[in-house]
């Protein structure tokens, strides 16, 4: 059995609301976005709404997003940033702090942001003396995250007489926020700006931790070189005729047990350069031409430098300086040594949904690659640095809070690793989204239910610290494919990182397929 499955495209019409019509908010098909190797193509962006209400209500904040749904914009829902390590942020959002709204956009994969205040008053209605009369007044702001400018602006006041205070203020509410959503241009500005200029993921992501990317971005005075580390390959050095087992493998030791480990680096500067210093060694230089340093992340010429270093067991890091001919320096410190390790493993046999075949072996591999990790073999990992999700444990908020919470845990000089097998599939509706499948997911509502691919990207980027990180994917999909198949969630995958000292391992390219069969090690997939 393959790891895909086929479902049949479902088309729905369904009229927009007719103030969305009045506005003339064309659902454009035709390619989107190509986010730094992940196609995420949408009619409208992913947006997330923050509203600071007066009296914490939310009614304001649930009639905009209702509106939205209702109009197909896919949403990022608030509640998912109610985490223990975001709570603040979404606190001083809620307040109307602009930058922490913006900061928790981007954490959770939002395109467009809308933030607002809603205000409101009730008095006595001296007519009726029994009555109140509920006066409201709304204001949002729509920014596009990959660019952080204003495309929207609305403004709208409302009026209700009711019975109570309450009901009073909430029909007010509602009047102003229907004002401004049905009768403005807020969303048509929105979706015009959407429609006209093509959304840009160098803007919103930023380059991997530790890549030649990355290194482009740090701050420092003019002429300074910059430099990013490429690999530290710990070499087994020789002791008596013994050889140690490497600096990523054993446990810090004692200075004076003599053991010792040899470390290869190497390094790429951007700027001119000098010399490069590695714990007092002098790096070998080679000068790289544009086209070899682009394939390395990097814009223009560089220089790439290798040194062999000795170290002591005890010593967990190694500081590399760069200098430029004018005496200015750029510092670099790497940890050959792996601090601690994490990993996320997930495997889907079972799925809740009659519309989602079972797989037969699929929870059996994350099982076995989970027992891996606990042996000896791989270290072994610490129990509670390994987060298993197997079958109805593996569902859409389970993986979403390994991903975005657990693995914030991370440091830099850690290692993450993330296992995932189960399906993959782009969404019937829009079959340029693309998802991962927990056991709960649906195929008629893959964009409320399903994993998406964006989110691992955001998470990878945009929550987790560590610089080495490795994905290992066993899902496929064949897109439905009549004449040869395209594994287009494989190819997300694939394409997951910039040049860094992160990777992906995955089952199958876009043009194959991935397998399972009991024939291999008793049930597993090939891979």
């Amino acid at each position: 059995m393959n790891r895909s499955f086929r479902s049949q495209v479902v088309r729905l019409q369904k009229l927009l609301p007719g103030a969305l019509v009045a506005f003339g908010l064309m659902m454009v098909a035709g390619a989107r976005v190509h986010a730094q190797g992940i196609v995420f193509k949408s009619d409208l962006p992913r947006t997330l709404v923050f509203i600071n209400e007066e009296g914490n209500s939310g009614t304001a904040t649930r009639d905009v997003m209702t509106f939205l749904q209702d109009a197909r914009f896919p949403l990022v829902d608030p509640a998912l940033a109610h985490t223990g390590a975001q709570r603040e942020l979404v606190k001083a959002a809620l307040a109307g702090d602009e930058g922490a709204a913006v900061q928790l956009g981007r954490d959770f994969g939002a395109q467009v942001l809308v933030l607002g205040k809603a205000d409101w008053g009730t008095t006595p209605d001296p007519v009726s003396g029994k009555l109140q009369t509920g006066t409201s007044e709304v204001s949002l702001r729509a920014l596009r995250l990959d660019e952080g400018k204003v495309v929207a602006l609305g403004h709208a006041t409302g009026r209700k007489l009711d019975a109570t205070e309450q009901a009073a203020r909430t029909g007010a509410i509602h009047q102003a926020v229907a004002s401004m959503l049905q009768k403005s241009e807020f969303v048509g500005a929105v979706v015009n700006n959407w429609d006209e200029q093509q959304w840009s993921a160098r803007g919103y992501f930023s380059p991997d931790p530790g890549s030649p990317g990355a290194m482009q971005q740090q701050s420092g005075s003019d002429g300074a070189p910059k430099l990013a580390i490429l690999r530290t390959d710990v070499l087994p050095p020789m002791k008596a005729g013994v050889a140690s087992r490497g600096i990523g493998v054993i446990k810090k030791g004692d200075a004076k047990s003599g053991v010792t480990n040899d470390v290869e680096l190497e390094g790429l500067v951007v700027g001119a350069v000098t010399s490069v210093d590695v714990e007092g060694t002098k790096a070998k230089l080679t000068p790289i031409d544009a086209a070899a340093a682009k394939k390395l992340g990097v814009d223009g010429a560089a220089t790439r430098f290798i040194a062999r270093v000795t170290l002591p067991q005890s010593k967990d890091s190694v500081k590399v300086i760069a200098t430029s001919p004018n005496g200015q320096t750029a510092n670099a410190v790497v940890a050959p040594r792996i601090g601690e390790r994490w990993a996320v493993v997930v495997g889907v046999s079972d799925y809740k949904a009659a519309n989602i075949p079972h797989l037969q072996y699929a929870a059996a591999d994350a099982q076995s690659f989970y027992d891996f990790l606990t042996s000896p073999s791989a270290g072994p990992f610490k129990q509670d640095h390994i987060l298993f999700l197997k079958d109805g444990a593996a569902t859409n908020q389970a993986i979403r809070e390994a991903m975005f919470v657990f693995l914030q845990k991370a440091n830099w000089n850690d290692l993450v690793v993330i296992y995932f097998a189960g399906h993959g599939a782009p969404d019937p509706m829009r079959p340029e989204n693309l998802y991962l499948l927990p056991t709960d997911a649906d195929v008629s509502a893959l964009a409320s239910t399903g994993f998406p691919m964006w989110d691992v990207k955001t998470a990878l980027r945009r929550q987790i610290k560590a610089e080495r990180v490795l994905v290992i994917a066993d899902a496929c999909h064949s897109g439905g494919a009549k004449d040869g198949a395209t594994n287009h969630v494989g190819g997300a995958f694939a394409e997951l990182f910039t040049p860094s000292r992160r990777l992906t391992l995955t089952a199958a390219d876009d043009n194959e397929l991935s397998y399972e069969d009991s024939k291999w090690g008793g049930g597993h997939g090939v891979f």
